[in-house]
C-alpha cells in the first residue's frame, strides 16, 4: 500500500527525470533486489576468507584486511574504499595484487595489501569528534 500511495503522489508531483533524486521505480527495483536476490552469505564467506585485524589509530579502532603476498619482495600498499562504501569494494583486487604471477604478471608486480575500513564504516570505530575528513584519514594511514 505504501508503494501505491507513494506512486500516486509521485505521478502528481514528481518530475520524470532524476533532478529531484532517484526515481521511485529505481528505488523499488533496488529494494526488491536486496530483499530477493542479493546473496549476503556469499559475500560474508568471501570476507571471512581473508585475515582481519583491528588496530588503534589516534584513539579510534580501525578495522583492516591484511593479505601478504607469497612473493618475498612485495611492496606494501594501502587501498582505501570510498564514501559511502566498504572493504567489500576492494575484494576483487586482492588476488591480482598479492599473486600477480597467477594473473599474468610478474613477481616484481606483487604487493602486500592492507585495506582499512574508513572511520565510521564497516568494523572501524565511529569518531566521536568532527574532523575525520579524507586528509585526516590519509594522515592516520600514514602513521
Amino acid at each position: 500500500m505504501l508503494w501505491t500511495a507513494t506512486s500516486h503522489v509521485c505521478h502528481q508531483r514528481c518530475v520524470s527525470d532524476q533532478s529531484q533524486g532517484a526515481q521511485l521505480a529505481t528505488v523499488q527495483e533496488l529494494a526488491r533486489y536486496w530483499a530477493e536476490e542479493y546473496d549476503w552469505r556469499k559475500v560474508e564467506a568471501r570476507l571471512k576468507s581473508y585475515p582481519h585485524f583491528i588496530t588503534e589509530i589516534d584513539g579510534l579502532d580501525i578495522h583492516f584486511i591484511h593479505v601478504r603476498s607469497r612473493h618475498e619482495d612485495a611492496l606494501p600498499v594501502i587501498v582505501t574504499h570510498g564514501w559511502p562504501g566498504s572493504v567489500v569494494e576492494q575484494l576483487e583486487i586482492i588476488e591480482p595484487l598479492t599473486d600477480p604471477t597467477a594473473h599474468g604478471g610478474q613477481a616484481s608486480d606483487a604487493f602486500h595489501v592492507v585495506i582499512p575500513s574508513i572511520p565510521g564504516y564497516g568494523f572501524s570505530g565511529k569518531p566521536t569528534a568532527k574532523g575525520w575528513d579524507p586528509e585526516r584519514i590519509a594522515r592516520a594511514w600514514e602513521s
